[in-house]
């Protein structure tokens, strides 16, 4: 079956989410500090409670494939400090994508 990417921003990390499994500091280290600040936002309302594991599952369609990837990696039943984990993961990962792609560039 073939897939479309979906239209517009990830539901995540608010990057295009047509860009696959590119991390948005491959292209443009400046693009990453929006999608750590839009995961950052993930991490508060899951923490704040304004959030649950199972709303995002709810819209994993509406996800890049790195957020979709996120997602599947804690598992079905994963419980909110899994999904924390796996989030705060990431935005260290992009920090350092960005910082190596800003330190290649000068």
């Amino acid at each position: 079956m073939l897939q479309k990417p979906i239209e517009g921003a990830c539901f995540l990390c608010e990057a295009s989410a047509a860009r696959w499994n590119d991390p948005a500091a491959a292209g443009d280290p400046g693009k990453a500090g929006h999608e750590t600040e839009a995961l950052a936002r993930r991490i508060d309302e899951l923490r704040s409670g304004q959030s649950t594991p199972e709303e995002l599952r709810s819209h994993l369609l509406q996800m890049c494939a790195m957020c979709q990837k996120v997602l599947m990696d804690v598992g079905e039943g994963a419980t909110r400090e899994d999904i924390i984990s796996r989030l705060e993961y990431r935005v260290a990962r992009l920090g350092e994508v960005a910082s190596a792609e800003a330190g290649a560039a000068t």
